[in-house]
């Protein structure tokens, strides 16, 4: 069995300063690493105070950074908010930088207010059948 923890890096009613937030999580990440955790999942939010981790790209170099062992998992990577090279681009970065440490998880998200924020429709039930529908045509190719 392999183990790893979801971390959310909440900031409820902003009782501390943010570099709070992060120091005692990625303290926790630290700690993860030195007692056998196999994989840390960095959930990526925008605008709210149940997670405030706008990147987990750039959090997981910072995990990287600080860790010798522990795989760096996204949870997710908000696809909807970015530009399909960009994101690529962005994990493979990670990966590089991590020593190959990285599990990528992408999702489409849920929350309303990120989707209003970053002016973007949530896809319609058709769309998202798209992707779990074996009969759907790919993408083109040029």
């Amino acid at each position: 069995m392999k183990v790893g923890v979801l971390q959310f890096f909440s900031w409820p009613e902003r009782r501390v300063a943010i570099e709070t937030v992060y120091e005692r999580a990625l303290q926790r990440i630290e700690i993860m690493d030195r007692t056998g955790y196999d994989a840390v999942w960095l959930a990526e939010h925008h605008f709210h105070s149940f997670s405030v981790c706008p990147s987990v790209h750039m959090m997981g170099v910072q995990v990287a950074a600080r860790t010798r062992r522990l795989r760096i998992g996204t949870a997710v990577s908000l696809a909807a908010f970015y530009h399909p090279l960009r994101l690529a681009e962005e994990v493979a970065l990670l990966d590089v930088l991590s020593g190959g440490r990285v599990n990528w998880g992408a999702g489409r998200g849920f929350d309303r207010t990120e989707f209003g924020a970053f002016r973007r429709r949530r896809a319609p039930p058709a769309s998202r059948r798209r992707w779990t529908s074996s009969s759907a045509p790919g993408p083109p190719i040029a």
